[in-house]
């Protein structure tokens, strides 16, 4: 009896009409930046270092942070609108 092996391709592919690029802050002095991890172990400690570095050399106000907790899966929706409510821009971080 012959065995059939089924590959599945876990890949999509993209459309890059649909993306669109964040209009850049002149400046981030006093800005409110979002700090989100996705999860991974070191996200957390990544973020805030490049946040103390970016305070210090450029003026970042507060930071807001925040964990989407599983970095397999997208940020929730609700997760990321309020950061983008609360904040002037959003760095995020994979770690490990």
């Amino acid at each position: 009896m012959v065995e059939e092996i089924k590959v599945l391709d876990p890949t999509i592919s993209t459309s890059s009409k649909d993306s669109l690029l964040a209009v850049r802050p002149e400046s981030l002095n006093g800005l409110t930046v979002g700090l989100l991890a996705n999860g991974k172990k070191n996200s957390v400690e990544i973020l805030q270092y490049v946040y103390e570095i970016l305070r210090e050399e450029h003026g970042l106000g507060i930071s807001i942070e925040d964990n989407k907790g599983n970095a397999s899966r997208p940020c929730p929706p609700d997760l990321l609108e309020n950061l983008a409510n609360q904040c002037d821009v959003v760095i995020t971080a994979s770690g490990d």
